[in-house]
C-alpha cells in the first residue's frame, strides 16, 4: 500500500487525536506540524513528527506532502480545504465540515473537479456498536425502521468556552451544542435510518452564561426518508455525565445504539454487546479516530468509497441548521 505524506493544519487540543492515530497507521506519515501559533505546532512535532510551519500556504510549494488534516476553527475550515484541494492535495477535516450547507457544497464542488478526496471525521461511525446495528438494520433481520430517538447530554459552560475565542459565537463555531458535540449522534440518525428528510424544532441558551451566545439546548421531530418518524433532545447543561444515545426502534426490536455497546431487544429478551469504550477527561471522543483515519487512507488507496465522505459532511450541516432555524416551522432536507 502507497505511504502517504500528512500535514496536520491546526495543532490544538482535537489533534492529539490525529497524531496518535497517523503515528500508527500504516499507511502514513506526518510531514508537517502547522499552526498559526509556532508553539502549538512545536508542541505537536515534539509528540507526533513533521516539520513545523506556521503558514498552512507553505505546503503548496512543497512536493513531500499529498494529504492534509484540517483541525482548525470551524469556520476556516472551507477556505482552508479548498485552497488545499485546488493545489493538488487530498483533506480530511475535523466535524463539521462547514457552518453553511453552501460552504460544504463549494467544498464538494472543487472536491470533484480536482479530483481530490475530502473525507470528514465522523468517527463514531466505526465504533462496535454502531457498526453492528447498521448490519442488523440493513439485513432486516427485525424488519423495517419505526422511530428513533437522540439523546445527547454534557456539560459545556463558562470555562470550555473561554478557553478558546472562536469558540461560543455564531460567526466562528456556527452554534454550540448541535454543531460541536450532538453533531455526531446526528450523524448517527441520519447514517443508521437512511437519512432525515424533514425536521422541525427548537433550540436556545437556557443557562445564564456570559461566556457564549450559542444554542445550549435543543429539541426536534423529523421525518425519516423511510417513513419512520424520529424525536430528539441535546444539552449542555447536564453536569453529571455524558450521555449520548441513539435509540431505534424496528418492527420486532428496539436497538439502543451507545459508545459503550449495542442493546438489544426483542421476544421478551435483552442482550448487550459491549464496546471497549475511552476513560479520562476527554472520554467522549471514543476511541474510533484512528480506525476511521485508517479506513480513509485504505480506501483512498484502492479508490473505494469512504464511509464519511463529504455529502455525509453536507447532510449533518443541513440538520444542524435546519433545526436551529426551525423554530418550530418544518423544513424539507430532502
Amino acid at each position: 500500500m502507497q505511504t502517504y505524506r500528512v500535514a496536520v493544519v491546526g495543532c490544538g487540543a482535537v489533534s492529539k487525536n490525529h497524531g496518535k492515530a497517523l503515528v500508527q497507521c500504516p499507511y502514513t506519515e506526518i510531514a508537517y506540524a502547522v499552526d498559526c501559533v509556532e508553539e502549538r505546532a512545536k508542541q505537536f512535532s515534539q509528540t507526533y513528527g513533521g516539520m513545523v510551519l506556521t503558514d498552512y500556504t507553505e505546503l503548496f510549494s512543497r512536493t513531500d506532502v499529498d494529504v492534509v488534516h484540517i483541525v482548525t476553527p470551524h469556520h476556516t475550515h472551507p477556505h482552508i480545504a479548498i485552497d488545499c484541494m485546488q493545489h493538488g492535495l487530498h483533506v480530511f477535516c475535523e466535524k463539521p465540515l462547514a457552518i453553511l450547507p453552501q460552504d460544504a457544497k463549494r467544498m464538494i464542488a472543487v472536491s470533484e473537479a480536482t479530483g481530490r478526496r475530502l473525507g470528514v471525521c465522523f468517527q463514531n461511525r466505526m465504533n462496535a456498536s454502531t457498526i453492528q446495528a447498521k448490519t442488523l438494520i440493513e439485513c432486516k433481520q427485525y424488519g423495517d425502521i419505526v422511530s428513533a430517538m437522540v439523546l445527547v447530554a454534557w456539560d459545556r459552560g463558562g470555562k470550555y468556552y473561554s478557553q478558546s475565542p472562536w469558540r461560543g459565537r455564531y460567526e466562528t463555531e456556527g452554534g454550540g451544542t448541535l454543531i460541536n458535540q450532538a453533531i455526531h449522534t446526528l450523524d448517527l440518525l441520519d447514517y443508521l435510518c437512511g437519512g432525515v428528510a424533514a425536521v422541525s424544532g427548537f433550540d436556545a441558551k437556557l443557562r445564564d452564561d456570559d461566556a457564549y451566545e450559542v444554542e445550549d439546548s435543543a429539541m426536534f421531530h423529523a421525518t425519516l426518508c423511510g417513513g419512520g418518524v424520529a424525536v430528539g433532545y441535546c444539552t449542555n447543561c447536564y453536569p453529571m455525565s455524558k450521555q449520548c444515545t441513539v435509540e431505534i426502534h424496528l418492527e420486532k426490536a428496539t436497538l439502543t445504539v451507545k459508545q459503550s455497546g449495542l442493546t438489544i431487544e426483542h421476544d421478551g429478551l435483552m442482550e448487550f454487546h459491549a464496546s471497549e469504550v475511552a476513560t479520562g477527561e476527554k472520554s467522549e471522543w471514543g476511541l474510533s479516530h484512528g480506525l476511521l483515519i485508517d479506513e480513509f487512507y485504505r480506501t483512498l488507496s484502492t479508490g473505494e468509497p469512504f464511509v464519511c465522505d463529504a455529502h455525509t459532511g453536507l447532510a449533518a450541516i443541513k440538520l444542524v441548521q435546519a433545526i436551529q432555524h426551525s423554530k418550530g416551522r418544518r423544513i424539507q432536507l430532502v
